[in-house]
């Protein structure tokens, strides 16, 4: 999985707005809102990332996706990550 820029802050100003248009949250600034949210994306995504790679390099490369996907989960576990 790879993190393109433009799609992550494109997710961002949905979820800012997806907040607001239900009332939820109310931002005074919603720029500011989504910068803060961009930043908590990038930061997760590049998590995410970093235990893909790792998963590979454990487990080379004639894995499975289903390999992959069980190695990333117990890398997590290690780092008590949420995937």
């Amino acid at each position: 999985m790879s993190s393109n820029p433009a799609r992550i802050e494109f997710l961002a100003r949905a979820i800012v707005n997806r907040l607001e248009d239900r009332g939820l949250v109310e931002f005074r600034d919603a720029e500011a809102a989504i910068l803060v949210v961009l930043k908590a994306l990038q930061e997760n995504f590049a998590a995410f990332d970093a235990i893909e790679q790792e998963a590979r390099q454990r487990l080379g490369g004639r894995a499975t996706d289903q390999q992959i996907e069980s190695e990333m989960r117990r890398i997590a576990a290690e780092r008590d990550v949420t995937l």
